[in-house]
């Protein structure tokens, strides 16, 4: 348990901050909802996993506890879709909902690469 709280820390303040910024430029500019598209977001949020899945192996997490880590982390990106752009920006709770349960499985995915690549590398 605790190397999941220490690997998260980092990760939940930049995603944080990055769904905030997100959310206010998408609020400034509804424009920009065309650009900032699940598929768009997935490689950010890729990289978000993987430091999550590899910081928690380097913390003394095992293979499973980086996935839980990463589901942790994951459903930030699900809430903000589901709440901030679904209901309050007005895109709707069905897309909400699909945009957040995919950037979830990217954050989720994310872990399992960068946890597989750190216990790999501890294996050798």
């Amino acid at each position: 348990m605790d190397s999941i709280i220490r690997s998260l820390r980092w990760p939940i303040v930049s995603l944080l901050i990055t769904g905030a910024l997100h959310f206010s430029a998408e609020a400034i500019w509804p424009d920009l909802r065309t650009l900032f598209v699940a598929p768009s977001l997935a490689p950010l949020l890729l990289a978000y996993g993987v430091w999550t899945g590899s910081g928690t192996v380097g913390a003394g997490g095992g293979f499973t506890t980086a996935i839980v880590a990463g589901a942790i982390l994951g459903l930030l990106p699900l809430a903000l879709d589901v709440v901030g752009f679904g209901m309050i920006l007005g895109h709707g709770v069905g897309i909400g909902t699909l945009a957040g349960v995919y950037g979830f499985a990217m954050v989720v995915f994310g872990s399992l690469l960068g946890a597989g690549f750190e216990m790999s590398r501890k294996a050798a």
